[in-house]
């Protein structure tokens, strides 16, 4: 076995980043047991944790961050919707599945913000988009007339926007009771 993401980059917010590309990416996705609760893994054998002493903790950032990004591509079927590059920089990957739009960036928790404006996506000008990690539509933009919209990616953090009422809906049939700590 060989160490885990957070052994070799301590780093959360690269680490969400990562698990949302592998989680929405075409392919398989496969995601270590532990990442959930933040499992290091070590070189061997430090790389076999146990999880039982975690109590199975569900109030943790990246355990509320995994549950929501596999629950909401199963929610909307990502797989079975072709990846279209929407952006592409040094600091930032952009795409759909569908109308699923994800945006990582790889500047980390300390990092600058990232900022670009989205020309190229399937949306109509008025259509609101929210971020599916934040519960309640709190996190939000509006298509502008002229067909675009802004992505402002905050400290390192990833997004995963679905259409309003679909974003509502997920999060009605998830319970928001969990929150996303970005």
């Amino acid at each position: 076995d060989d160490p885990f993401f957070l052994h070799l980059n301590g780093d959360r917010q690269r680490y969400k980043n990562a698990l949302a590309y592998t989680l929405y990416s075409r392919g398989i996705p496969i995601v270590y047991y532990g990442s959930e609760q933040a499992f290091d893994g070590g070189d061997d054998p430090d790389n076999r944790e146990p999880l039982w002493p975690t109590k199975y903790d569900r109030s943790g950032d990246l355990y509320g961050t995994v549950r929501a990004l596999v629950r909401y591509r199963q929610h909307a079927g990502v797989h079975a919707h072709p990846q279209v590059e929407r952006y592409a920089a040094d600091n930032v990957y952009a795409f759909t599945r569908g109308t699923t739009f994800v945006a990582t960036t790889n500047v980390g928790a300390d990092g600058a913000d990232v900022r670009y404006t989205i020309t190229y996506h399937p949306y109509a000008p008025g259509d609101r988009l929210c971020n599916v990690l934040v519960p309640d539509a709190a996190d939000c933009v509006t298509v502008a007339a002229a067909n675009s919209f802004d992505l402002v990616l905050r400290r390192g953090e990833c997004k995963v926007f679905a259409p309003d009422a679909d974003a509502r809906a997920f999060w009605r049939a998830l319970g928001a009771q969990t929150t996303v700590a970005q």
